[in-house]
């Protein structure tokens, strides 16, 4: 069965809110009221079909919906279509970590992305086999922008989009993407609070469970990024990780290292002296068949 758009659905919500006269504050509180929470931010997204609900409490929330806007049964589920798969999926070799086990503070990784009703497992899917990413580092000393390339490969048929969460020093403006391949930029949500920033990406082309294909991005950062670290979030066992981080020739830092984080609580294990190429100015790590956690380049100015 082919789902219908999420747009379809955007647009019904919408009409039956303006037939029903109610504001969505109000809409909002009523939904409490059933033990459904869904926030006034959210039913705007859902009504502009900026996202769609797909989470059990969303799904029990529309039902909800359909009862206080007035609404027939199905009127509104019937428009979702069949729910995406999720959850975590099983590795052959070695083992993963969950998103609360790799990143510090996950409580803020998952305000991001239920701005967008994205699960943290879908962090980990599809699987990057390997990742290369490259960041830039301007004469203050702040970063600039980071280009990544991935090659993925689908868990599941029907893959067809990925995300990327990015931790800033502040968001004093929204970041922005510069390029993409084999993808194209989908949405954007940031949990202001702590500067989490949450980028969807749709695939060009939708994948079979097993297809691989490789994707590459660019985000460049707000203004004042001034931290002195750089890292990546591996959850399954991977081929390759390289991080990569290229300074103003004018303004290089005394000292460049690689390091490792098993455990987003625990302290980076340095690995070794970041390789150094003069001629562009940039350090790099590489890692050959690395186990889930975070790996990084760190550096000090004096």
């Amino acid at each position: 069965m082919t789902s219908l758009a999420p747009a379809e659905f955007g647009a019904a919500l919408r009409a039956a809110i303006e037939r029903s006269g109610l504001s969505l504050s109000e809409i909002s509180r009523r939904l409490r009221d059933h033990e459904t929470p869904v926030s006034v931010s959210a039913l705007s997204y859902w009504q502009n079909g900026e996202n769609r609900p797909e989470r059990a409490s969303s799904l029990a929330a529309v039902t909800a919906l359909e009862a206080i806007l007035g609404q027939s049964p199905e009127t509104l589920t019937g428009l979702l279509g069949p729910r995406r798969p999720r959850g975590r999926w099983t590795v052959r070799t070695g083992h993963a970590l969950s998103y609360d086990q790799v990143w510090r503070r996950p409580e803020e990784v998952v305000r991001a992305l239920s701005k967008m009703d994205v699960t943290p497992d879908e962090l980990d899917t599809p699987h990057r086999l390997s990742q290369y990413l490259t960041y830039r580092v301007d004469g203050d000393g702040n970063q600039e922008s980071v280009r990544v390339r991935r090659l993925i490969r689908a868990d599941r048929d029907g893959t067809s989009r990925f995300v990327f969460v990015n931790r800033c020093s502040s968001i004093t403006q929204p970041p922005s993407v510069l390029y993409t391949d084999g993808c194209r930029p989908a949405r954007f949500r940031a949990d202001v609070p702590s500067s989490t920033c949450v980028f969807e990406f749709a695939l060009d082309r939708t994948l079979a469970a097993g297809e691989l294909a490789v994707v590459e991005f660019g985000v460049r950062y707000p203004p004042g990024q001034g931290r002195r670290h750089v890292q990546v979030a591996l959850y399954r066992p991977a081929r390759d990780v390289a991080v990569q981080v290229s300074f103003d020739p004018g303004r290089l830092p005394r000292r460049c290292a690689g390091f490792f984080r098993p455990r987003g609580v625990l302290p980076p294990e340095e690995r070794c002296e970041a390789k150094f190429d003069r001629d562009t100015s940039t350090f790099q790590f590489i890692t050959l068949d690395p186990q889930p956690g975070q790996y990084g380049i760190q550096w000090s100015w004096t």
